[in-house]
C-alpha cells in the first residue's frame, strides 16, 4: 500500500513538473515575441537573453532525460564555474559567495552547475549580500545566505508552480529538485534560508 501511495505521489509530482515546465517555456516565448515586436535595441537584448535561457533549459532537460550514467562531478569546480558566470551580477550587487571544501558527487557536471547556479542566483535575487556554500559531515551540500529568508507560511509552497519571490513560475527550485530526485537525491529548505541537497 505504501509503495502504491509512493508511486501515485511520484506520478503527481512528475505531472506538476511537466505543467510547470510548459508554463515557463510559454512565458519565455511570449516575452521573446513581445520583445522582438518592439523593434528596438532593448527588445532585441531581451529576446536574446530569453533565447539563451530557453536554450540552457532545453540542454538541462536533455541531460536529465539521458538518465544515470555514473558520471562524477567536482562540486568545488562547479561553484567556481558558477561564480565566473555570475561575476558581473556579484560585482553589481556588491555581494560575495564563500565556498568551503566540497565533495565529488554522482551527477553530471553540467547538472550540478545548474543546481548550484539556481540556488546561488535565487539567494542574490532575494537580497542576500553573502552566500555560503559548504558541505556537512554527511556529504550534504548547503547553500545558505544572509537574506530575508522564506517565511514559515510560504515554506511549503517554495517548490510550487508560482513563486511570489521572483515574479515567475519559480521553475529554478523545482527543476533543481527534479534533477536531484532523478539521481536518487533530494533538495529541501531549512528555514529561514538554507537549501540542502544530497545525491546518493
Amino acid at each position: 500500500m505504501d509503495e502504491l501511495a509512493g508511486m501515485a505521489r511520484a506520478y503527481a509530482e512528475s505531472q506538476d513538473f511537466v505543467s510547470l515546465l510548459a508554463h515557463e517555456l510559454r512565458t519565455r516565448l511570449k516575452v521573446t515575441e513581445r520583445a522582438l515586436a518592439s523593434a528596438c535595441e532593448e527588445g532585441v537584448d531581451t529576446a536574446l537573453e530569453n533565447t539563451r535561457t530557453v536554450q540552457e533549459l532545453v540542454e538541462t532537460l536533455l541531460e536529465l532525460a539521458r538518465g544515470p550514467a555514473g558520471e562524477l562531478a567536482d562540486a568545488g569546480l562547479a561553484v567556481r564555474h558558477v561564480l565566473e558566470d555570475l561575476r558581473a551580477d556579484l560585482a553589481f550587487l556588491e555581494a560575495e559567495v564563500v565556498a568551503g571544501k566540497l565533495p565529488v558527487v554522482a551527477l553530471p557536471q553540467g547538472l550540478l552547475q545548474t543546481v548550484l547556479r539556481n540556488l546561488i542566483a535565487n539567494a542574490l535575487e532575494a537580497g542576500a549580500s553573502t552566500v555560503e556554500v559548504f558541505a556537512r559531515s554527511d556529504s550534504t551540500i548547503c547553500v545558505c545566505d544572509d537574506g530575508p529568508g522564506v517565511r514559515v507560511e510560504k515554506a511549503t509552497r517554495i517548490f510550487g508552480v508560482y513563486s511570489d519571490k521572483f515574479g515567475g513560475a519559480g521553475l529554478g527550485l523545482t527543476l533543481c529538485r527534479e534533477i536531484l530526485r532523478r539521481r536518487g537525491g533530494d533538495l529541501w529548505l531549512e528555514l529561514p534560508s538554507t537549501f540542502v541537497f544530497h545525491i546518493t
